[in-house]
């Protein structure tokens, strides 16, 4: 050890100062001396820790006491924290040396007894290093924090892992040398390598092999044209970890406490979090993310109530917050640390740069690598699904609304990963956000971001390659009667998009633009098939009868020729095919799927009535028994049915005919004012539905309200005429203060004045009034779904009915002020009330389609929309690589409904397929009639 000790105290010596660093030449230079004569550095029981063991080791049997390893690393921290470089650089260089040869063994710990802490001061002093800016300082900084968090000798977790990973966070964004900035974005790449596989091995021992830097490269990066970077880089990386291969001494772990960090860098938990403290965050981001992680763990513990007592709930979840597991615990804080570095918000002139956004990006960069290597326990334990529940789900809410294209690209990047590998245990997240990150940007056909659209068809195509994606995603949504019909969406956006705009309709796109993009809607469509057939043949163990090549391998064969699919077939699936077993339940049976399909479709029809004519609905879903003949059944389903237009449930409850009438009582009945502010049962009245025009209607459905108000709260007035005339008023003043078409906005006194003697003659209190004005006027009462297009869009659309577009309205636009899409409080609220309504649901089982018949009803889903899309281009067009794709899917199609033995569907492509031939009229064949001829022939 001395051999590394001495050289590097004989430079801070040189180099030192001795007005500014007398006291440290003076500590180096008396270590020096009894180095060289090998004399005790401390004589015997001189020193109280003289005998206790020390995180120093000289390689042999030889092992230094405390007060010995502090008397020898306590200058080195001091030559740290000098800010001198020519002191810093040894000093640095000498700890680093120290880590990868194992002469520091233990557990860096600033909480735990004085060897951990001794530890932990040291790796911090090297961590503070990179303040100074110098290029070499940093490199060794990165050098020394990375031989830290790899090495087995010397034991990082918790807070300590923490601040590396932030130090070479900040290193990264910080270094004004591009080379550096790819080496700490290359260190923080093997060190999550590191933490996340022995999280998986549960093991410090576990073998880790150098990152592939190439593989990390940007565009930007790789202006590098000679690649002198990148092998610089990837020597750095590999020296290091082949440095500390070599040390195997593992150490018997000691225990870690709870520190904590501010911000993203911290080790406290939710459950330690107190609300209050929220009120005094000045960071908007990291309060958006402290409502959404305590709202999600409150879901979390609602949903477990069922299960065990309260007690129960609160100490076991207590325990696993603590995490025995400390390496499955660092994993969870550095995913927690970069979830919230991605959610953060940079200043308004930094949103359409992304030099400025580089930490977002990083973060995003780092989040999308871990989820696409992600093992089975982070696959599968409760514990990382919460988190992405609580952290990731809410970066996700952020960045995809994002102007920026390379984080709406990382925002899809990292949910094709959750669809792909984590769908079982996300149902309701994957069933909120595919509408809001793909279909949102697919169903936009006039005006779309022309880059956003292609990264979503991009995605699209990527996500058939695994064939079972798309039939989980059908059984899971599209015959769940709480979910959006997400497969029928897709389909039906990708034939729109294939078929481009309506041509009396304004665009956005050059003509070159939306040409690109209907071939790739044309390219996911017939993936889509693709995808079909290749599971069906999977699940019926029938050999691929196709190739993706075009027709060329099989001209010279005497035979069609079985040629496997690439990326699709048998064995050979990628990322999801190894969740199939993970899954919490296997799929239904055939008449189950079948009845689960039928109810919900019939669902659909009666809301979709209801929403043209209520009382024709109400009793057409009466006639389906799925609505209840009683008053307070019909009320039950008005106010939980999700896509009723609550315009015309606002009309449905203000009729007087009897049935009407008793349904609008029961529903007024269904709620619980008591112990609620006016104003607050107001609006909880309201969100279900909207008042009615007709003064008439508005009168019966308030007169009811009133006396519910005041069965509830008796002692609030003295009678219910008095909160039936405030309720009125209410209504107007909500309507004042926020319609921006009125100009003279009312004032508190004038509020007062029109309440002047309402309660039985009497004044109410004046504070009363003043208090409600104000509420009223901060706060707006609304619907849940203020959005009279969009019921619009869903009474005509029946597809959609049972959707969570709702969602979608909330993300705003801001049209005077930024270009980028802003989240709101109202959206973080609302979607974790969806979540918290899913969750609670029965239908939030995750099944695995293992039955070919749920194909039958895919089909039946995507067959129309499919022949439309490859007949027209393939009798309009000549184009080589159209025509193929065209011919391409009618092959999948005839293939797939054949086997599935659905005559009238598969005669129609047939039927559509042989007009193509030209055969009728051999005098006008072109080269795509005989390119028909073929495919005739191959069916």
């Amino acid at each position: 050890m001395s051999q590394v000790v001495a050289p590097a105290f004989e430079k801070i010596i040189k180099n030192a100062s001795w007005r500014k660093h007398s006291k440290l030449a003076h500590q180096c230079k008396s270590l020096l001396e009894k180095l060289a004569t090998k004399s005790p550095l401390f004589p015997s029981d001189s020193e109280p820790d003289n005998s206790i063991p020390g995180p120093l080791h000289d390689g042999g049997p030889v092992e230094y006491s405390l007060a010995e390893s502090e008397s020898i690393l306590t200058p080195l921290i001091n030559a740290c924290g000098t800010a001198y470089n020519k002191i810093v650089d040894p000093a640095v260089d000498c700890i680093q040396k120290l880590i990868a040869y194992g002469y520091l063994r233990g557990e860096a710990d600033p909480t735990g007894g004085p060897e951990a802490q001794l530890l932990s001061k040291l790796i911090e002093s090297v961590c503070k290093c990179h303040d100074l800016g110098d290029d070499a300082v940093e490199l060794l900084v990165l050098k020394t924090l990375l031989s830290a968090v790899t090495s087995i000798s010397l034991r990082i977790h918790g807070d300590c892992l923490l601040q590396i990973v932030r130090t070479c966070y900040d290193i990264y964004l910080g270094s004004k040398n591009v080379v550096n900035q790819t080496t700490a974005k290359a260190s923080l790449v093997q060190m999550l390598v590191i933490v996340f596989r022995r999280m998986e091995a549960d093991s410090s021992t576990v073998p880790i092999q150098p990152i592939v830097v190439a593989e990390l490269m940007e565009p930007v990066e790789k202006s590098d044209a000679d690649g002198s970077m990148t092998q610089f880089v990837q020597g750095f990386i590999t020296k290091i970890m082949q440095d500390i291969d070599g040390v195997l001494n593992p150490v018997a772990p000691s225990k870690v406490s709870l520190g904590g960090h501010d911000g993203a860098f911290e080790t406290t938990t939710v459950e330690t979090t107190n609300p209050t403290d929220l009120l005094d965050s000045t960071d908007k981001d990291m309060l958006d993310a402290k409502y959404w992680e305590i709202s999600m763990y409150k879901t979390a513990l609602e949903g477990r109530k069922g299960e065990l007592a309260d007690g129960d709930v609160e100490r076991d979840d207590d325990l696993e917050v603590q995490i025995g597991n400390k390496l499955r615990r660092d994993a969870f804080l550095v995913f927690r640390a970069l979830c919230k570095l991605s959610m953060k918000t940079p200043p308004k002139e930094a949103m359409a740069d992304p030099q400025l956004m580089r930490g977002k990006i990083v973060a995003l960069e780092l989040l999308k690598i871990l989820l696409e290597n992600a093992g089975a326990v982070f696959r599968t334990s409760e514990r990382f699904l919460g988190a992405i529940k609580q952290y990731l789900c809410l970066s996700l809410l952020k960045n995809s609304a994002s102007s920026l294209i390379i984080v709406f690209q990382l925002s899809c990047s990292i949910f094709i990963s959750l669809v792909s590998r984590f769908r079982a245990g996300l149902k309701a997240e994957i069933g909120v956000f595919f509408p809001m990150i793909v279909l949102r940007v697919l169903e936009n056909v006039a005006q779309p971001n022309f880059q956003q659209k292609m990264i979503v068809l991009r995605f699209l195509d990527k996500l058939c390659v695994d064939s079972q994606i798309l039939v989980d995603i059908f059984i899971n949504y599209d015959c769940d009667v709480n979910s959006s019909n997400i497969f029928e969406r897709m389909v039906n956006g990708l034939l729109k998009t294939a078929q481009g705009v309506p041509p009396s309709t304004a665009t956005t796109l050059l003509p070159p633009q939306e040409a690109t993009m209907k071939l790739e809607a044309m390219k996911c469509l017939v993936a889509i098939l693709k995808s079909m057939g290749d599971w069906m043949n999977k699940q019926l163990r029938i050999p691929d009868p196709h190739s993706t090549k075009r027709f060329e391998a099989v001209e010279n064969s005497p035979e069609p020729v079985n040629v496997p699919l690439a990326n699709g077939n048998g064995d050979e699936t990628v990322e999801g095919s190894d969740f199939h077993s993970e899954t919490s339940s296997e799929a239904s049976d055939a008449l189950s799927i079948e009845q689960r399909r039928a109810y919900k479709l019939e669902l659909q029809e009666g809301i979709s009535l209801f929403n043209r004519k209520p009382k024709k609905g109400i009793e057409f879903l009466i006639r389906a028994n799925k609505v209840g003949d009683s008053p307070e059944e019909i009320a039950a389903f008005l106010k939980n049915a999700s896509g009723l237009n609550k315009t015309l449930i606002g009309d449905y409850l203000g009729e007087r005919e009897d049935l009407s009438l008793k349904v609008m009582h029961a529903y007024v009945d269904s709620f619980d004012f008591q112990g609620m502010e006016f104003d607050d049962a107001i609006r909880a009245f309201l969100q279900g539905f909207r008042l009615p025009g007709e003064a008439q209607k508005i009168d019966r459905i308030m007169e009811k309200f009133a006396e519910r108000y005041c069965k509830c709260n008796p002692k609030a007035f003295i009678s219910a005429d008095t909160a039936y005339v405030l309720a009125y008023s209410v209504i107007l003043l909500n309507t004042d203060a926020h319609n921006p078409m009125v100009k003279n906005k009312m004032s508190a006194d004038d509020f007062i004045r029109n309440n002047c003697g309402i309660d039985d003659g009497k004044d109410l209190p004046e504070e009363y009034l003043r208090s409600l004005f104000e509420r009223i006027s901060r706060n707006e009462i609304k619907m849940k779904e203020d959005d009279l297009s969009v019921q619009q869009k869903q009474s005509v659309n029946s597809s959609r009915i049972l959707g969570l577009d709702s969602i979608l309205n909330i993300v705003i636009r801001k049209r005077d002020e930024d270009q980028h899409m802003e989240t709101s409080d109202n959206l973080i609220k609302h979607m974790q009330e969806q979540f918290k309504e899913k969750a609670r649901k029965s239908e939030s089982v995750y099944y695995a389609a293992t039955d070919v018949v749920v194909l039958r009803f895919m089909v039946e889903v995507c067959w129309a929309p499919m022949l439309a899309a490859f007949s027209v281009p393939l009798d309009q067009s000549d184009d080589e690589i159209v025509i193929a794709l065209c011919l391409e899917g009618f092959r999948y199609a005839i293939h797939v409904t054949a086997v599935m033995s659905m005559k009238t569907h598969r005669d129609a492509f047939v039927t559509s397929l042989a007009k193509f031939t030209s055969l009728h009229s051999p005098a006008d064949i072109k080269q795509k009639n005989i390119d028909a001829i073929r495919v005739s022939i191959l069916v």
